[in-house]
């Protein structure tokens, strides 16, 4: 939004091993698959990089996602929870529980050596290095990522539509389902809300996420809300800054999001922000400022309509305090100079 980049300095270059750090690419075992493809894709970045004197490699591999979140995927595997990681047939059968957990584990040990080379291990929330610290029993440095607000913060704070707003892309783990069902519940506990929107924007990867736009307006229609539901699918950047700046709530029903940087920017923008109870929308971003509250946080259906009736029905004060309070601790605490900053002063 604010940054200028010389074109002559920059350079794209299309990796062909790319595809091996798809997880399509991998049905069967994605984790070591994408472990070995990853390896092969940066020895193939490196070599084509003719011999740079940097290499900044800033794609998450070996589903590094996943491996953080290796005592709650641990967790429900021994429990035999079925999730978006672990599917019906192995958490239906004993024995192949007990062969991912194997399997799990062996990949874990790996990636923990990895970590333990390193002169510094840097995380981008309090969540992760938790984690992080678990693994390796070593310090972490937290170095909250660079998030652009100075444009974001020139948004006006009054005169917001009743817009509850979503910017992700539509990945399954993004929860967009919980948003459209608490969008009914809101319509069903307070007549008073029957006009108010809900804006689903984001990008589509691939046939697999525009087949899952479709699964959700399809359950926009049948939850009888569809009328209120509006999808804007690879949305334009200017959609995005306008929405941004009309819409009144910004929501992340993800379940740990690592960080979070859409709810930064929900507060930036001016937006009274909505974040699942967990990870870093819950210990990093959506905390009290100055003692007093920024956002709000949820955990199911009813409790996200619940707080959406609760930012509905501000003292319009109230509201405004919360907006600017919610600005203020991201343009401080988040901003692209802060994390220079922290990320200089880690370095050995």
């Amino acid at each position: 939004m604010s940054i200028e980049l010389n074109k002559n300095t920059i350079e794209f270059i299309r990796l062909r091993c790319r595809s091996l750090v798809d997880d399509k690419s991998w049905p069967y075992f994605t984790l070591l698959g994408q472990a070995i493809g990853s390896i092969l894709l940066i020895l193939e970045a490196m070599y084509r990089c003719n011999g740079s004197a940097v290499f900044i490699e800033w794609q998450i591999r070996w589903d590094t996602r996943s491996l953080i979140q290796y005592t709650d995927m641990v967790s429900r595997v021994e429990h035999r929870y079925e999730n978006v990681t672990n599917s019906q047939a192995i958490a239906s059968s004993k024995l192949l529980s007990r062969g991912k957990l194997f399997y799990y584990k062996a990949l874990i040990r790996a990636y923990t050596s990895c970590l333990k080379v390193c002169d510094v291990n840097m995380a981008n929330s309090s969540w992760t290095a938790n984690h992080l610290r678990k693994l390796i029993k070593r310090d972490v440095k937290i170095v909250y990522p660079p998030c652009d607000t100075v444009a974001l913060r020139e948004f006006p704070l009054g005169g917001r539509q009743k817009t509850i707003l979503c910017v992700a892309q539509f990945r399954p783990e993004k929860a967009h389902a919980t948003q459209i069902e608490a969008l009914k519940e809101l319509q069903e506990s307070n007549s008073v809300h029957k006009n108010a929107k809900l804006i689903l924007l984001g990008s589509a990867r691939n046939q697999d996420d525009l087949k899952r736009v479709e699964t959700l307006k399809a359950l926009a229609k049948s939850l009888g809300v569809e009328s209120n539901v509006q999808f804007i699918v690879n949305a334009s950047f200017d959609d995005l800054l306008y929405n941004l700046s009309t819409a009144s709530i910004g929501i992340n029903t993800m379940i740990d999001e690592h960080f979070g940087i859409n709810v930064v920017e929900y507060m930036a923008a001016g937006l009274i922000p909505l974040a699942h109870a967990s990870a870093g929308p819950l210990l990093d971003i959506i905390v009290d400022y100055n003692g007093e509250r920024t956002g709000y946080h949820g955990h199911d259906v009813k409790d996200f309509a619940q707080r959406i009736d609760e930012i509905f029905s501000l003292d319009s004060n109230k509201d405004l305090e919360m907006r600017q309070r919610a600005r203020n601790s991201v343009v401080e605490r988040l901003s692209d100079k802060k994390f220079n900053e922290d990320f200089l002063q880690v370095l050995p």
